[in-house]
């Protein structure tokens, strides 16, 4: 491992009153081979995954927060425009923060490079079928560069970070401050589609949820992931897994962050850093 993390938690975050939210824990074994699924779940006990409940399993104090890293599948950075404090706005065109200059530089020719290439017939990872036009208060340079760079998420995907699930992700980001999670340390933005695009293709990552079998679907991913076992102690976490896909996702998000441990993949700085990351396999 090149970065010490021993136990892994994915949380596909869903609304506030937590019916679609799922946390799945991922542990290294004692052979120190490969990781192993200890828990999936979608309740607390009998509790949802609400606000509160989130807080009180994650900063549970018999935890060792130092060797736990938390993947979240949810925007937990906010636009430029968001996090601007500036009282008059001077426009984007003039505007010198980091994030904006990025949105209107490379991320401008990133776009039009790949709207070029589609008109001409030029095959591309995913389907782009519109130009976005890049708006600081709307999009981050993250989320351009996983779709239009890297063609793993979805032109829908553009746009996330304003919403009510990204705004429960920056108070959820703010409360794990406590115990000292911080971002590209030991807390990291994860996309499960973008994982699973890049792993097993971008027709599985929009098959796990629309396909008619998504179960199958799920199954032939997780055939994939040969270096992650369901632990005999998890139970019917295997089943849950295929059966919910807030469950997969969850996973998913866990296991993204075993593999950035693992690896040791790097985080990109300049403007990512206080714009955020999604970390996905290279």
């Amino acid at each position: 491992m090149k970065r010490r993390f021993t136990r892994f938690v994915g949380i596909d975050l869903g609304g506030g009153r937590g019916k679609t939210t799922a946390v799945a824990e991922l542990r290294l074994p004692a052979s120190g081979e490969g990781v192993e699924v200890v828990r999936v779940a979608t309740r607390a006990a009998r509790t949802a995954w609400t606000d509160d409940t989130l807080a009180e399993t994650l900063l549970d104090p018999g935890i060792a927060h130092d060797t736990t890293v938390i993947a979240v599948d949810a925007p937990l950075t906010r636009s430029a425009c968001d996090r601007c404090e500036r009282p008059v706005c001077p426009g984007t065109e003039a505007c010198v923060d980091p994030a904006v200059v990025w949105l209107r530089t490379e991320g401008r020719a990133l776009v039009r490079r790949v709207a070029a290439e589609t008109a001409n017939g030029i095959a591309r990872p995913t389907t782009l079928t519109a130009q976005a036009r890049l708006a600081p208060y709307a999009h981050r340079a993250t989320d351009v560069v996983m779709t239009y760079g890297r063609g793993l998420l979805p032109l829908s995907s553009l746009g996330g970070v304003n919403g009510a699930i990204a705004a429960r992700a920056t108070h959820l980001r703010r409360r794990l401050g406590s115990a000292g999670y911080r971002l590209h340390h030991n807390l990291v933005e994860v996309s499960p589609s973008a994982t699973v695009a890049a792993l097993a293709g971008s027709r599985a990552a929009r098959g796990y949820k629309r396909d008619a079998d998504p179960w199958r679907t799920r199954a032939l991913i997780l055939e994939k992931l040969t270096d992650m076992v369901f632990a005999p102690s998890s139970r019917m976490a295997r089943e849950d897994v295929l059966q919910n896909d807030h469950c997969f996702e969850a996973v998913i998000g866990a296991y993204t962050a075993y593999l950035w441990a693992r690896e040791g993949w790097p985080i990109p700085d300049g403007c990512f850093a206080d714009d955020g990351w999604i970390i996905a396999p290279p």
